[in-house]
């Protein structure tokens, strides 16, 4: 009878060892390579990373545990697994994926951000996507912004006030704005120091993060 009790226990374990190492896997599988809608997978106002492996492999297993680990853990990121049987499955025609692993990261408005097999390149792509606001803006990673924000893109990398860049597709309003905010902050019958404790007392008050 004790040998059963012991018997039983060590299953017991195990069994539940098993359920938290799935408990602790951030990424659903939501499709063994059939068709499916992409809107369905795509997370509501955030960044969606959809992550094709091979179910069978275990090396392409060990790469998405890696890569859960390795994105940030926040309410609008979602990792969407696909564990294809073969590469000519349905859902990788679909996507166009050729070879696994491969990652396609999608913007907050379901437009592909980029593709890779690379644990650096989905991790700068889910940054893009992290980046982005609920309003069509200019990025800090674009191009283009350089020239609209009037910085270098040293400076951009550390990123910016969202209430800074709704304004970048009206570059004349963007100025403006600028403009306005130097005069608010400049030294005057107050200090700088003193407009931006007031500045952030007003926020705290109106319950506003600027």
């Amino acid at each position: 009878m004790r040998r059963l009790v012991l018997v039983l226990g060590a299953v017991a374990l195990v069994l539940g060892s098993a359920g938290l190492a799935r408990a602790e896997q951030r990424g659903d599988v939501i499709s063994t390579g059939k068709k499916f809608k992409l809107s369905k997978a795509l997370q509501p106002e955030g960044t969606t990373v959809l992550l094709f492996i091979q179910g069978a492999s275990a090396m392409e297993q060990e790469f998405r545990q890696e890569l859960e680990q390795a994105l940030p853990d926040s309410n609008r990121l979602v990792l969407q697994v696909v564990e294809l049987k073969r590469m000519k499955s349905p859902a990788a025609k679909q996507f166009g994926v050729e070879v696994t692993p491969t990652a396609i990261v999608y913007d907050r408005f379901g437009r592909e951000i980029a593709r890779s097999s690379k644990p650096d390149g989905i991790r700068a792509a889910v940054r893009v996507g992290m980046l982005m606001g609920r309003i069509h803006w200019i990025s800090e990673d674009d191009p283009k912004a350089p020239e609209i924000y009037g910085a270098p893109p040293q400076a951009l990398r550390r990123g910016l006030p969202g209430i800074v860049k709704t304004f970048s597709l009206r570059k004349d309003a963007f100025q403006l704005f600028m403009g306005m905010s130097r005069i608010h902050f400049s030294d005057g019958f107050l200090k700088r120091r003193e407009h931006e404790l007031i500045a952030a007392y007003v926020s705290a008050l109106n319950e506003c993060k600027f």
